[in-house]
């Protein structure tokens, strides 16, 4: 089968010719003896050839794989960049919701014994009840929601033993529907 190119070829353009190729005899008494030391070579010893490129490869239009990664970080980083603006505002959020908006006794705090008696406490139990043994909160904070998804009032205290984190305490109303914990 001859494969023909499919451009236009000149009348007097003739193809190379494969030469027919013909083994040699081997002449054992051509062969140097076994015993001859090899002859060093006639370029000094720091001299070499320089490596034959090839030609050029059938694959040199395709995107070698460092452009391929790098395209994808580019892509990647986008993506990023896109993305981050909303988990900013989610978190500026979440910190809003724990910013104090009205400061009642700066030196409150809740000891082990109050924070017993509130996880003995029923829910829907009054106001006043937990009022009375946690005493006056740290600060009010902004209004939140139940898990119920129901409007709360929130008040912060402060822990005794660990003042970063707040003891979060949310009523509905005139009832108390629960705690939190805030870790700053």
């Amino acid at each position: 089968m001859v494969q023909r190119s499919s451009y236009p070829v000149s009348a007097h353009y003739q193809p190379p010719q494969p030469q027919p190729v013909h083994p040699q005899p081997v002449n054992p008494q051509a062969m140097p003896p076994r015993s001859v030391r090899p002859q060093p070579s006639p370029h000094p010893a720091h001299y070499h050839r320089p490596a034959q490129r090839p030609g050029p490869s059938p694959y040199a239009d395709r995107p070698q794989p460092r452009q391929v990664i790098v395209a994808g970080g580019s892509m990647l980083a986008l993506a990023a960049l896109l993305i981050s603006p909303n988990l900013n505002n989610e978190k500026v959020k979440e910190a809003e919701a724990f910013t104090c908006i009205r400061q009642e006794q700066p030196k409150a705090v809740v000891s082990r014994d109050q924070i017993k008696k509130l996880l003995e406490t029923e829910l829907q139990a009054p106001k006043a009840t937990v009022q009375e043994f946690l005493q006056v909160p740290y600060c009010v904070l902004s209004p939140g929601k139940t898990e119920a998804g129901l409007p709360a009032d929130r008040e912060a205290y402060p822990l005794a033993f660990d003042p970063q984190t707040w003891l979060v305490v949310l009523y509905e109303g005139d009832r108390y529907a629960g705690y939190d914990f805030r870790f700053r």
